[in-house]
């Protein structure tokens, strides 16, 4: 894993919206002193439910030297509860290289997989002390911090190789698990309330796309090697069905000069992280910016079988879409059908 030009440099886990949520939400953890009317009971449950928030985390590293350059994002998708802890986790990763030979041209991989979606494909088992691939390593550092406070998941302590030191985590995972671990503490910090509630459970989908071929640098000019990296947390009840989503892409991207050598951006923010800063507003017919786009499009997703996302038509011709998301939704859906699956 990259260890250097992380995209966004997390600064701890505010914990600020979380501990309202607690001091508001203490019914949750059956305080007597609130809802003492005789629909206590169900005013407790619908609070308790409105406090659980769903949050997306994406850290996006782009690293290039000489004629060699990497790009890497991890995903976290969390679910908190109405205390502020952490009920579901999924994680997934992109690992994508990039070369640039003497004339100038550049080489990039056709698959596009991530570490998840590779499944056994992806080679650890076999070298794994444990005997295990990535996805159950992954999966058992999610398990592991169910139940902890964000502010725990940020003070969890690695070697220097990024790997774990709580002797519990180790025998389930023995893979480095900072970068992870920063991606979890960026999802609790973006965590919001989207419909998601008790007895839901957290998925993660990811869909990459790389639209770079045939291309060459010369003297005149650089040229640019860019994936475009979509990325869906949902919670879905036991019904399988949308309760929340969040959609976020980072596009990171890599210059190649006419001699072969690579360079990287020094920051990868997200679309979410850019705000209105990623200038979309006034060339949308709803007067929008991307991310309200996003919102629009997550807000229709819920209810939502996998079937009934997929049966989505992605042309624009959906009325009640279009009406509060005009964008390409193509990887947006991709990416949420992935989620589907990963449950």
């Amino acid at each position: 894993m990259i260890t250097k030009k992380i995209s966004c440099t997390v600064l701890g886990c505010t914990l600020a919206a979380a501990l309202t949520l607690t001091a508001c939400g203490g019914s949750g953890s059956g305080s007597s002193g609130s809802m003492s009317t005789g629909m206590g009971g169900s005013s407790s449950q619908t609070t308790q439910n409105a406090a659980w928030r769903t949050g997306l985390g994406i850290l996006t590293e782009a690293d290039g030297e000489e004629r060699a350059g990497k790009i890497n994002a991890i995903a976290a998708a969390v679910l908190l509860d109405a205390e502020g802890k952490v009920a579901d986790v999924m994680l997934d990763e992109v690992e994508l290289s990039v070369t640039g030979d003497g004339t100038g041209k550049v080489t990039m991989p056709g698959e596009t997989l991530t570490k998840r979606q590779k499944g056994e494909d992806y080679p650890l088992a076999a070298v794994s002390s444990l005997k295990k691939g990535w996805t159950e390593q992954a999966d058992a550092f999610g398990d592991f911090l169910t139940g902890k406070t964000p502010d725990e998941v940020k003070k969890l302590a690695t070697d220097d190789d990024g790997k774990p030191k709580d002797a519990d985590l180790l025998s389930g995972c023995t893979i480095a698990v900072d970068g992870y671990r920063d991606a979890v503490v960026r999802a609790c910090e973006n965590a919001k309330a989207v419909g998601s509630a008790r007895g839901d459970r957290a998925v993660l989908g990811v869909s990459v796309r790389n639209d770079t071929k045939d291309l060459t640098a010369a003297d005149d000019h650089d040229v640019t090697a860019q994936v475009d990296i979509t990325v869906t947390a949902l919670t879905l009840d036991a019904d399988d069905r949308v309760t929340g989503a969040i959609a976020d892409v980072t596009e990171p991207a890599l210059t190649v000069s006419a001699d072969g050598t690579v360079s990287a951006p020094e920051l990868v923010k997200t679309k979410l992280e850019q705000g209105d800063q990623y200038g979309m507003r006034g060339a949308s017919a709803l007067d929008k910016e991307w991310y309200e786009h996003s919102e629009g499009w997550c807000d229709y997703l819920k209810g939502r079988t996998r079937a009934e996302v997929a049966s989505i038509p992605d042309d624009g011709s959906d009325a009640d879409l279009a009406a509060v998301c005009t964008i390409s939704v193509t990887e947006l859906q991709k990416a949420a059908l992935a989620a589907f699956a990963e449950e």
